[in-house]
């Protein structure tokens, strides 16, 4: 079978270097996530180090079959970002990264994209980073259809709501009474972070973080998966990270 060529475009959000010396990396564009390799030595009109973590790229490739990783044969550096490797930006990205690929599925992608794009772009440029990867996180989560639900118990549609329910993905009314109490103004906020521009949420103080930090990590770890960078955001916030 002759192989097919192909042009793609996206960021790097997974790398790794194999013994080898070739690196494999999932990015994340438009259309969707996907893997290629880059073989050592034969990589022409650039270099492995293109392929860093969150660097915006265009990658030219070709595989022989459908489920074959793209063999990469050349690389175009579109954008980067280079504050994001500092420490106190670094696990940010990372969440953002890891739970922009978590999410998305190989045709669809535009909406997570966008938001990781923005959420990258805003951990640098934004005077409260942490700020804006809790708000990107939520987003993230609901583009992909996860939302919580927030203006009615998700158990029974009734209210008023004082708890988050995890498993049952929202709030709980008192006569459901499931989940953890969850204060007035955290609410609020979570609220805001999934209903309002983002512009509008990131002019705001973001009071209850250690709250909204904790919520996060469960809920994704229930309707997402393990994520791996939500450990090392004990580094850059006061919210102690689960074990």
């Amino acid at each position: 079978m002759a192989p097919r060529y192909h042009l793609r475009e996206g960021i790097v959000v997974r790398r790794s270097e194999l013994p080898s010396g070739d690196v494999v990396v999932t990015v994340l564009g438009l259309s969707g996530k996907w893997r290629g390799v880059a073989r050592k030595g034969k990589l022409l009109g650039g270099n492995l180090a293109r392929l860093s973590l969150f660097h915006e790229v265009s990658v030219q490739g070709y595989r022989k079959r459908d489920d074959d990783l793209l063999l990469i044969t050349q690389v175009e550096l579109s954008g980067a970002l280079p504050a994001l490797s500092q420490p106190a930006l670094y696990p940010y990205a990372h969440l953002l990264a890891e739970l922009a690929e978590q999410l998305a599925v190989d045709q669809a992608g535009e909406r997570l994209y966008a938001y990781l794009v923005s959420g990258l772009r805003g951990l640098v440029q934004h005077h409260d980073p942490e700020a804006v990867a809790l708000v990107i996180s939520w987003r993230l989560v609901q583009q992909a259809g996860l939302a919580p639900r927030l203006t009615r118990c998700a158990r029974c549609g009734g209210g008023p709501c004082r708890r988050f329910d995890i498993a049952a993905g929202g709030l709980t009314c008192d006569r459901c009474a499931s989940g953890l109490p969850i204060a007035e103004a955290a609410k609020a906020e979570l609220l805001a972070m999934l209903t309002k521009a983002v512009r509008e949420t990131l002019s705001e103080p973001l009071l209850e973080r250690p709250t909204h930090w904790a919520l996060l990590s469960r809920y994704l770890a229930f309707h997402v998966g393990s994520l791996n960078s939500l450990g090392h955001l004990g580094a850059v916030t006061s919210w102690p990270p689960s074990s």
